[in-house]
């Protein structure tokens, strides 16, 4: 049998001074050489490092330490086997029950010399309202836990619980009819699971199991349609490993990920579309979702995106009325994409950069399209070069040049061609300026 260090790495942390005993002397002096550190404070940095940043060791034993000033969201279990009080003992709680990365959203405290009453008298200087859920026990776990499934099972209404991709659609169509719902619905799933996970052994588990293991296909489900991806498994699998093991294990939930590959958005997504998807309903749910998660969710990082949000956004209130018309929200989505492909083609053709393009279009959006306007906007980057050097939007005297520059090139190019107003400038100016500042900055 391997030692039990080799099972379960750990490092131990205790204060040391020159007058301590040759056994703890040796054991110091083993510790500085493992972690190459010159004196016993640099070998307690490091061992806090590791323990923050690295796999290993999964356990950190310490003695009197640690109870400020050390930040490790990523603690997931904290044994006490030594009696705290009062601000202390709330110092030692409050290590390991820091939420996590949207995944881990409490911690869990091990008690093995009766700190209960202890934790108790802590909390009476702070109001009813302040401590709400900061001690339970398995019976409101219990209750917590049906509660929640409850909640989750009244915003599906009344569709039945099965793991047709038919119903589960429904379902997805019914938790995007409104951002709010979609938002509730991710909520509930993430603190149903934490109390799952809570509940340990407890017989509830086995009584909801069924349903329970429903919730999580169409929690799968709205991941992979909606975002086209799965949720961050390592994190779930580092902090949920019941859930993983006995749901996200189960022959239905594996089939719903095998079947709902990730469609990637390239020259063959409409290919793969037709081939993949299982009816006119799931083709228009998923380019649908991917134009929102491309175009709404990341229209400042393309100036592409941001000219086709108006479209987007009216595709996803057809999606939200509630009798949908599925071929024509997928034709749209067609169309949409086709022209975003045609937009693509024309910022190579001119060897535009992020920044230039997005003038351009600011500037066709406002005049319509005219083939002297592209050497007009190489002509205004080229001025504007001189004054974008990196952290330029942090200089007062930066920003200045370049909104004199900008200015001047409005009223040069277009104040008589067009015959512009002040307001028109200004607003013209503000659309250019946004256009420097987010794709330039």
């Amino acid at each position: 049998r391997p030692p039990i260090s080799t099972l379960f790495p750990y490092t131990t942390l205790f204060r040391s001074n020159h007058h301590d005993s040759e056994p703890i002397n040796n054991y110091v002096n083993e510790a500085l050489a493992k972690y190459g550190a010159d004196d016993f404070k640099q070998y307690i940095k490091s061992a806090i490092e590791r323990f923050k940043d690295q796999e290993y060791p999964k356990i950190l034993v310490v003695t009197d330490m640690l109870l400020t000033g050390f930040d490790a969201p990523n603690l997931q279990v904290m044994y006490l086997d030594k009696l705290l009080k009062e601000h202390r003992l709330l110092q030692a709680v409050a290590r390991t029950n820091r939420p996590y990365k949207d995944i881990k959203e409490a911690g869990l405290i091990i008690d093995y010399v009766g700190i209960l009453k202890e934790f108790k008298r802590a909390l009476e200087k702070y109001t009813k309202e302040d401590i709400t859920n900061s001690i339970l026990d398995y019976d409101s776990l219990k209750q917590e836990f049906t509660t929640l499934i409850d909640e989750i099972l009244q915003l599906f209404g009344p569709l039945k619980c099965d793991y047709s991709r038919q119903t589960l659609l429904k379902i997805i169509e019914l938790l995007t009819a409104s951002d709010q719902k979609e938002e509730e619905f991710v909520r509930l799933y993430r603190e149903l699971r934490k109390t799952f996970e809570l509940l340990g052994p407890n017989e509830i588990k086995l009584e909801y199991f069924e349903i329970y293991k429903w919730i999580s296909a169409v929690y799968t489900y709205y991941m992979k349609m909606v975002f086209q991806r799965p949720e961050d498994y390592a994190f779930v699998q580092k902090f949920y490993d019941k859930t993983v093991k006995f749901i996200h294990k189960t022959t239905e939930i594996e089939k719903i990920e095998k079947n709902l590959p990730t469609i990637s958005f390239d020259n063959n997504y409409l290919i793969n579309l037709k081939d993949q998807a299982a009816s006119k309903e799931e083709k228009a749910a998923n380019i649908l979702f991917t134009l929102h998660r491309m175009v709404l969710v990341e229209k400042h990082q393309n100036p592409i995106y941001e000219s086709l949000v108006d479209r987007v956004d009216k595709l996803m209130q057809l999606w939200r009325q509630k009798t949908k018309d599925y071929e024509r929200i997928y034709t749209e989505g067609v169309s949409i994409l086709d022209n975003f492909n045609k937009l693509q083609e024309r910022q190579k053709s001119y060897n535009f950069t992020n920044l230039q393009y997005s003038l351009l279009l600011k500037i066709e959006e406002k005049f319509g399209q005219r083939n002297d306007f592209t050497d007009e906007i190489r002509e205004l980057t080229k001025l504007l070069d001189i004054h974008l050097y990196p952290g330029w939007h942090l200089q007062i005297t930066a920003r200045k040049d370049i909104e004199r520059e900008l200015r001047r090139f409005i009223i040069k190019s277009y104040k008589i061609k067009y015959k512009l107003s002040l307001k028109d400038i200004d607003i013209l100016y503000k659309n250019l300026y946004d256009c420097i500042n987010n794709y330039a900055a």
